[in-house]
């Protein structure tokens, strides 16, 4: 048996309020990064507006943990630098009990 940890459109609402909110920052605190670090990788923490960047997902997603590892879902936005998207899930939490 299968039960959903929460209704798939809790989740999509969540990543969408997240996505909009790291994109504003982004937009409005780092875009700057565009010329010389076009390419890496940057995990914003969405309720202080800290940035991490990296090579890769997990450097910058490590390095935003370090700094705040309780970080709730939705409070983290990670995107390519000059790219829009890096990851796009939308597959609901599942726990086989």
């Amino acid at each position: 048996m299968f039960i959903v940890m929460s209704t798939q459109t809790d989740l999509l609402e969540l990543r969408d309020a997240a996505a909009q909110a790291g994109e504003a920052i982004y937009m409005e605190d780092l875009s700057s990064l565009e010329p010389e670090q076009l390419g890496r990788l940057v995990a914003i923490h969405i309720p202080t507006r800290q940035y991490f960047l990296g090579d890769s997902l997990i450097e910058a997603s490590d390095k935003l943990r370090q700094k705040h590892p309780t970080a709730a879902p939705g409070e983290v936005y990670t995107r390519r630098i000059g790219d829009r998207g890096v990851l796009h899930a939308r597959t609901p939490r599942i726990v086989q009990r």
